[in-house]
């Protein structure tokens, strides 16, 4: 099924991927420049991989009919 740029928009893919993107590129633009990096932001990229990875693993689960 081919889905449409609104479609995905509604399933929030888009913004899910920029928002993980924006995230973990700062988190790894932080660790190779040599910066410390904060608590806070490695909590918030530990946070964005889990949601985004779970939401994918339900929707996936909820296209295929597992459980």
């Amino acid at each position: 099924m081919k889905q449409t740029l609104l479609d995905l928009f509604q399933q929030s893919v888009i913004m899910q991927g920029t928002l993980s993107l924006l995230v973990i590129g700062l988190w790894g633009y932080m660790v190779v420049t040599g910066q410390e990096v904060p608590a806070e932001l490695s909590a918030l990229v530990t946070l964005v991989v889990g949601f985004f990875f779970g939401s994918k693993l339900s929707l996936v689960r909820a296209n295929t009919g597992g459980s």
